[in-house]
C-alpha cells in the first residue's frame, strides 16, 4: 500500500515537472517567436533604407561603379569624395563636407548660368541631352579664342604693313609738298610778271582809249548806214514778190478762163482692179487681184459705177470685202448690195488708200466721230492712221508736194484759258490750252497748204465711202 502511494507520489512529481518544463518551453518559444520577428521586421527596414542607397544589381556592382574604396571609407564615402574633387575642379573652390550633394550640384549649376549670362554672346550654349555641356563650350571658346588669336595676329600684320604704307605716303607727301611749294613760288613769280604786264597794258589802253572810242563809233555809223541799206532793199524785195504773186494769180486766173484746171480729186478715182465675174445671187464679186498684187483678206473696196461722174459726197453703188485671196486672183463678198443697181464687170473698184504698186501718202487733221452722236471721239484720229497704216498707206505729218490726199475732220476749237484758281487745282489746263491752240493752228495750215498744193481734202464720209467701209462701220458700231 505504502509502496503504491509512493509510486503514485512520484508519477505526479513527474507530471508537474512535465507541465512545468512544458509551460517554460511555450513561454522561451514565444519570446523567441517576438524576438525574431522584430529581427525580421529591422532586417526589412534595413533593406528598404539600403535599396534606397542602391538597388541590389548596383550594391552587386559597387566596385564597378565606384571603383575602389580610399583607405578606410566606404563606398559612398568614396563616392562622396570623388563629388567634392568634381566640384572643386569645376569651381576651384573645397567643398564643405556638411552641404548635401544636392545643394552642390544646384551651387554648381547657378554658377554655371551666371558665367553663361555674363559671357551672353561671346559663346553659344551647348546642350547635351542632360544639361549643359562645359566641355563643348571650353572647345567652342577654345576655338573662337584661337580664332581671335589668328585675327589679332593678321591685323597686327596689317597694322605694320599700314604703317610701312603711311611712312612711306608721308615721305611722298613731303616730297609733293616741296614741289608744290616750288610750283607755288614759281606760279607767283609768274603772277608778278602778269601784273606788271597788265599795268603796262592797262596804261597803254588808258592812253588811247579815246581814239579806239571814236574808231568804234564810226564803225557803228557805218553799220546803221548799211542796215538801213538792207531794209530799204527787204521792202523793195517784198513788193516786188507781192507784184509776183499778184500776177501769178492773175495768169492763173486767166489760163483757168482759158481752160478749167483739172479735177484735183481724179487720182482717188482710178481703178485699183477689175471686175472678172459678178455672182449676184451669192453676193459675190471675183476679182482680177490677188497676193502677187499685195491682196490680203479683209481688204475692202467701193463699188462707182464707170459712166456715172463721182460727185462730192457721193457714195458709191456698192461696198465689198475680200475672203478669199489666190495668186493672181481674189473673191468678194458684197457687203451692201443695190438690187435696182446691180454691180456690173464695167463698174470701177477703188480704195482710196490701197494700192498695188505704190504706197500713199496721207495727213490726217481735226476732231472725228464716227459713231455720229454729236460727240467728238479721243480716238479718231488714231482710228484713222492705224486704218491707212493697217492698208498700205504712209502717215505724214505735215503737208508737202509728196503728200497723195488729205483726210480732215471737224475744226478743232481751242480751249478757254484757264485762270489762276484752275490751275491751281489742275495745273494741266494749261498744258491742254496750249495743245488746244496747237490743234487749231496745224489744221488751219494743214488745209491751206493742201488747197495751195491742190492735194485732195476728204472728210471723214467720203473717206470711208471711197475705201469701202462705210458699211463695215456701221455694223461694227452696232454690234
Amino acid at each position: 500500500m505504502a509502496q503504491a502511494r509512493t509510486q503514485s507520489n512520484a508519477m505526479l512529481y513527474a507530471l508537474v515537472t512535465f507541465v512545468a518544463l512544458f509551460v517554460v518551453g511555450i513561454v522561451l518559444a514565444v519570446i523567441f517567436y517576438v524576438k525574431s520577428e522584430e529581427y525580421r521586421t529591422q532586417l526589412n527596414n534595413n533593406k528598404t533604407e539600403t535599396e534606397k542607397i542602391a538597388t541590389p544589381e548596383e550594391q552587386k556592382a559597387l566596385g564597378k561603379i565606384i571603383g575602389k574604396t580610399e583607405g578606410s571609407k566606404s563606398y559612398l564615402g568614396t563616392l562622396n569624395g570623388y563629388f567634392n574633387k568634381l566640384v572643386s575642379t569645376v569651381t576651384g573652390t573645397v567643398s564643405a563636407d556638411d552641404l548635401s550633394a544636392e545643394v552642390k550640384f544646384n551651387d554648381i549649376k547657378t554658377q554655371i548660368n551666371k558665367l553663361n549670362e555674363s559671357l551672353g554672346q561671346d559663346v553659344s550654349a551647348s546642350v547635351g541631352p542632360d544639361g549643359i555641356s562645359l566641355l563643348k563650350q571650353i572647345a567652342d571658346l577654345k576655338a573662337k579664342l584661337d580664332e581671335t588669336r589668328a585675327q589679332v595676329n593678321t591685323l597686327s600684320t596689317q597694322q605694320q604693313q599700314l604703317q610701312g604704307e603711311l611712312k612711306t605716303v608721308k615721305e611722298e607727301g613731303g616730297r609733293k609738298e616741296q614741289e608744290l611749294i616750288a610750283q607755288a613760288k614759281q606760279y607767283q613769280d609768274n603772277a608778278n610778271q602778269v601784273q606788271t604786264r597788265y599795268d603796262e597794258l592797262k596804261n597803254q589802253m588808258t592812253a588811247s582809249c579815246e581814239e579806239q572810242v571814236g574808231v568804234v563809233k564810226k564803225q557803228l555809223e557805218q553799220k546803221q548806214d548799211d542796215l538801213k541799206s538792207k531794209e530799204m532793199q527787204l521792202t523793195t524785195a517784198k513788193e516786188d514778190l507781192s507784184q509776183t504773186r499778184q500776177f501769178l494769180k492773175d495768169a492763173i486766173a486767166q489760163r483757168d478762163a482759158i481752160r478749167p484746171r483739172p479735177d484735183k480729186d481724179v487720182a482717188a478715182y482710178q481703178r485699183d482692179a477689175g471686175i472678172l465675174q459678178v455672182d449676184l445671187k451669192n453676193s459675190l464679186v471675183f476679182l482680177d487681184i490677188g497676193s502677187e498684187n499685195h491682196v490680203y483678206r479683209g481688204l475692202t473696196f467701193a463699188i462707182y459705177d464707170r459712166n456715172k461722174k463721182i460727185l462730192e459726197d457721193d457714195k458709191g453703188k456698192a461696198e465689198i470685202e475680200v475672203f478669199q485671196v489666190e495668186p493672181k486672183v481674189s473673191v468678194a463678198r458684197i457687203v451692201n448690195p443695190d438690187i435696182k443697181n446691180p454691180i456690173v464687170k464695167e463698174d470701177l473698184v477703188i480704195n482710196l488708200i490701197w494700192d498695188s504698186k505704190a504706197s500713199n501718202r496721207f495727213v490726217v487733221v481735226g476732231d472725228f466721230d464716227f459713231d455720229n452722236d454729236g460727240r467728238i471721239d479721243s480716238d479718231g484720229t488714231r482710228r484713222i492712221q492705224e486704218m491707212v497704216e493697217r492698208w498700205g498707206g504712209i502717215i505724214e505729218k505735215n503737208v508737202n508736194i509728196n503728200t497723195d490726199f488729205v483726210v480732215v475732220g471737224q475744226p478743232p476749237h481751242p480751249l478757254s484759258r484757264p485762270e489762276q484758281a484752275q490751275l491751281d487745282i489742275d495745273p494741266t489746263l494749261q498744258q491742254k490750252y496750249a495743245a488746244s491752240l496747237k490743234a487749231v493752228e496745224d489744221y488751219n495750215a494743214a488745209m491751206a497748204r493742201a488747197e495751195e498744193l491742190s492735194v485732195p481734202i476728204f472728210n471723214l464720209k467720203r473717206f470711208l465711202y471711197l475705201i469701202g467701209y462705210d458699211a463695215l462701220l456701221e455694223t461694227a458700231s452696232a454690234k
